[in-house]
């Protein structure tokens, strides 16, 4: 670990709900909003209860940070140990989080050895002072790897990997190592492989989008997500039954799905709630099994678009299978999926697959979710901002099998 870039983080915090919740307050266009459960950290996940607790003061002080990848960096970095220490040419490193004495000292505004709370113990090695410093820490390190993958989108670090897969570079061996990627230490690229695989592995699990009847459903499911109601949500929504016929988008020759195709593999991305942090463009292409859109951005992808003929601008009434595509504050904008296009132009029944729309409902860091086109234009994006949509063409490369079979959207 290196010391950071000093920016400030503008997390807002905003309690995670429940999808029954949202399903039970909010009417039909949020119920057709909010379709499968958040991926908090799994009731199964090797983490001790102390370590849970401690996860949870880390994600307090910075929510855009998924508790699982939180608790997968604590394992790899103190396997949970609040008083593990590790001597390096630097000086050292405490706690567990693992943080040298002028990330500590940036982060606390104190040093290692102090003990404010003169308990006798240095607070570096207080698991609860530690994880609401280190939470903190990771959030200004976040902002410092987001202005730099701005800065730089051609960078390998930027192209091919998510924000948190960057901050983990970023953490271990410093920013300069996303410069240089794929080119970093082994001792990194197994510090990242072992963070993916343990966050994947300890998020909540998901369940099939079809399985179970609605009556299957206890009393005692009420409480939380519970399976049985997953199906009836898409029903409603109209998503179970999408497959050939109606207006459909055309998709160009090559592509590796068609928009059926798509359209399942839509519904399969949309139970992660991690892995897409802005990274709406490749969440759309990824539909339609490319790895990645093979352009820098989602406003690139629409010029490109309007350059090839394939853009139908301004038009508010676009087909399944479509990509959608609005300005945003940023140069980046924004793109998005429809999964079902609606004959009579309404967009309280498009819905569509977007990117980050619910971080805020569910408590998530780059979640996907399947929305209405009125609730992405809600805030998110505005219909002011709309571009357009455009026939599926992406210019990446197809994605690997294994990673179209688990369609995570965790790498």
């Amino acid at each position: 670990m290196k010391a950071f870039l000093g920016i400030v983080a503008g997390a807002l915090f905003v309690p995670a709900v429940s999808i029954l919740a949202l399903l039970g307050t909010a009417g039909s266009e949020l119920a057709c909003s909010a379709l499968t459960p958040d991926a908090a950290l799994s009731a199964s996940a090797p983490v001790p209860a102390v370590a849970r607790q401690w996860v949870a003061l880390a994600h307090a002080a910075c929510p855009t940070l998924p508790t699982p990848w939180i608790a997968a960096v604590m394992m790899q970095e103190s396997g949970f140990q609040s008083d593990a220490h590790a001597s390096d040419a630097n000086g050292g490193t405490w706690g567990l989080f693992q943080l040298n004495a002028d990330v500590w000292q940036a982060a606390y505004g104190a040093p290692w050895n102090a003990d404010l709370d003169h308990d006798g113990v240095w607070d570096v090695k207080e698991p609860t002072i530690h994880a609401s410093t280190a939470g903190a820490y990771f959030c200004r390190r976040l902002d410092g790897v987001r202005a730099l993958r701005i800065a730089h989108p051609d960078w390998a670090a930027t192209r091919d990997l998510t924000e948190l897969d960057d901050l983990v570079i970023a953490h271990n061996a410093g920013e300069g190592r996303l410069a240089t990627y794929p080119a970093i230490p082994s001792i990194t690229e197994a510090f990242l492989r072992n963070v993916r695989s343990r966050a994947a592995a300890w998020a909540l699990p998901t369940t099939p989008l079809a399985s179970d009847s609605p009556s299957s459903a206890s009393p005692s499911d009420s409480a939380s997500p519970a399976r049985s109601e997953l199906p009836t949500a898409l029903d409603a929504c109209g998503v179970a039954a999408i497959g050939p016929g109606g207006r459909m988008a055309s998709v160009p020759s090559g592509s590796p799905n068609d928009v059926t195709a798509a359209i399942q593999t839509a519904l399969a991305l949309a139970r992660a709630r991690s892995g897409w942090l802005h990274l709406c463009d490749r969440l759309v292409c990824r539909a339609y099994g490319y790895a990645n859109s093979g352009y820098p951005s989602a406003t690139v992808h629409w010029r490109a678009m309007l350059a090839t003929g394939y853009a139908h601008s301004g038009d508010r009434c676009p087909p399944t299978g479509a990509f959608l595509f609005w300005t945003t504050s940023g140069p980046l904008g924004h793109a998005a999926l429809v999964v079902r296009g609606d004959a009579g132009c309404d967009p309280r029944r498009v819905l569509v697959l977007s990117n980050m729309v619910l971080d805020r409902e569910t408590g998530s860091s780059g979640g996907a979710y399947i929305v209405t086109l009125a609730r992405i234009e809600s805030g998110f994006v505005t219909p002011a901002g709309y571009q357009g949509w455009s026939d599926p063409v992406c210019a990446g490369t197809p994605a690997p099998p294994a990673d179209l079979a688990s369609q995570a959207g965790l790498r």
